[in-house]
């Protein structure tokens, strides 16, 4: 029962954040593209901004976020929420780099709470299914296996029937 409501309130944050990219890139490009565009540059991608990558960021984020928030493909998508937000923390929050105490200390904050969402979509990622989806696929199953039993058997009595013949 929990985890019908714990996966989307996990989402809402994601859905929220990558909403926020998608439509408005400029605000988070600025934080990225100190550490982003040198890297781009040396791989010879100079074509690629921080704006197309906070744009792309936040679409596959609502895309990961609204698919585990309805538990379609859970474990990819808390993996690939995970990624994001790894990608993020580093990228966005690089408080290794501040020399000021105060602006240390703000990036390190929000680059920690970065890290909190991976280590909650991890979680989100390795939940097992609930009893009731366990139940249902076993029945499913041994339904399965029925069905191929009586085909086995009514073919099995079609060939005794055709060697009668």
């Amino acid at each position: 029962m929990l985890r019908v409501l714990a996966r989307p309130l996990l989402a809402s944050w994601f859905v929220y954040g990558g909403v926020q990219n998608a439509l408005e890139p400029e605000r988070n490009a600025g934080l990225i593209a100190p550490t982003v565009e040198p890297a781009l540059k040396e791989l010879g991608v100079e074509e690629v901004k921080a704006v197309d990558i906070v744009k792309v960021h936040g679409a596959l984020t609502v895309a990961l976020a609204a698919s585990l928030a309805l538990s379609r493909s859970p474990r990819a998508s808390a993996l690939g929420l995970a990624g994001l937000a790894g990608a993020k923390a580093v990228f966005a929050h690089p408080f290794w780099k501040e020399t000021d105490p105060a602006r240390r200390e703000a990036e390190m904050e929000l680059f920690l709470k970065d890290v909190s969402l991976v280590g909650g979509v991890l979680v989100a990622a390795t939940a097992g299914h609930s009893a009731r989806h366990i139940a249902r696929k076993k029945a499913k199953k041994v339904k399965a296996k029925e069905k191929a039993v009586d085909a086995k058997a009514t073919a099995k009595a079609a060939k005794s029937k055709k060697r009668a013949a």
